[in-house]
């Protein structure tokens, strides 16, 4: 069952009915972009080569401003107030725009907002990864054993309420199966933890562990995206044996409510433009990310589908982040 029969409004295509008219000439000066975390982040990092080459298109340059706090939601929050004029955007994370509305009371914002999906700008698929020295050989060996042995199997993440945290909660309701969630204070030390085997498994981005599977110390077991990844093309998919698990992490541009229609154009096309660029894609393939599909309509299905897979996790676990 669906929390709320509105939340979902928040990530939908705004309709801007009665919003101001875009200046002609748009953009005659820099263009903000709002980035929830810190500077040297992946978040980050992708925001400021995303903003040069937006840069080209627009013919202004593209400013990264980051607004850090409460797991992104004090940058959802400016978003919400800022003028729909077309020179306050954002990069949002999944955290952002589904998880935090389906798990906190207050995100400093309502959660009926409706911003204005610009698009998606790439999709890091996860793997699911077990130390070197594990037992279990597969994932359904350790689903097995897991059912076998209730709440002995423990599994790491970077913190709570992150996309990691929430895959490994999703496991648990399509697997149905108990796990201990460990949370740490970030990806280094989840990792590290996970290396030493002093948890069970983690599900986590490939850029994120490629290093640690490249020198044996991790190995790759399933692929929590959409489908079979060529670096790994004999592991299977989680949703090979489990219907609809997918767990990744993206990142998107999104503008106020009711953005102007003529600066949301002009930002789509620079937004598709910037994340087609052969710099760019080189970059982030090299980070273990891929292009997504880009648009407001495909960032919009793509949001209805991550939120009916996180929202029936949250449900049926319980998950309160407040």
């Amino acid at each position: 069952m669906r929390l709320t029969a509105t939340l979902w409004l928040a990530l939908g295509l705004a309709l801007p009915l009665a919003a101001p008219a875009a200046d002609g000439d748009y953009p005659t000066r820099p263009v903000r972009m709002i980035v929830g975390f810190a500077a040297g982040g992946i978040t980050d990092i992708t925001a400021r080569q995303m903003a040069e080459e937006m840069s080209q298109v627009l013919g202004q340059a593209v400013v990264v401003d980051n607004r850090t706090g409460a797991g992104g939601n004090i940058a959802t929050a400016e978003l919400a107030r800022a003028q729909p004029d077309g020179y306050t955007i954002m990069l949002a994370s999944p955290g952002q725009l589904v998880v935090n509305p389906l798990t906190q009371k207050s995100v400093g914002f309502d959660p009926k907002t409706k911003f204005t999906l610009i698009s998606l700008v790439n999709e890091s698929p996860f793997v699911f990864v077990v130390p070197a020295s594990s037992r279990f050989k597969s994932v359904p060996e350790l689903v097995a054993w897991g059912r076998a042995n209730d709440g002995m199997l423990s599994f790491a993440s970077p913190g709570m309420g992150t996309t990691m945290h929430i895959a490994g909660e999703m496991l648990q309701v399509f697997a149905g199966i108990k796990a201990v969630h460990v949370p740490y204070r970030g990806g280094a030390q989840s990792t590290g933890d996970l290396v030493a085997g002093r948890v069970d498994f983690m599900i986590d981005s490939l850029g994120a562990v490629a290093s640690q599977v490249q020198a044996g110390q991790l190995k790759v077991l399933a692929v929590a995206g959409s489908e079979r990844l060529p670096q790994f093309p004999g592991v299977p998919t989680l949703s090979e044996m489990f219907p609809d698990f997918i767990a990744s992490s993206w990142l998107g541009v999104v503008g106020p409510p009711n953005m102007s229609p003529s600066a949301s154009a002009l930002l789509i096309k620079a937004v598709e433009r910037g994340a087609r660029s052969p710099r760019y894609v080189e970059t982030i393939e090299k980070r273990g990310s891929r292009t997504a599909a880009l648009g407001p309509q495909a960032f919009a299905a793509h949001l209805d589908k991550e939120r009916g897979r996180v929202e029936r996790t949250v449900v049926k676990a319980g998950l309160k982040l407040d």
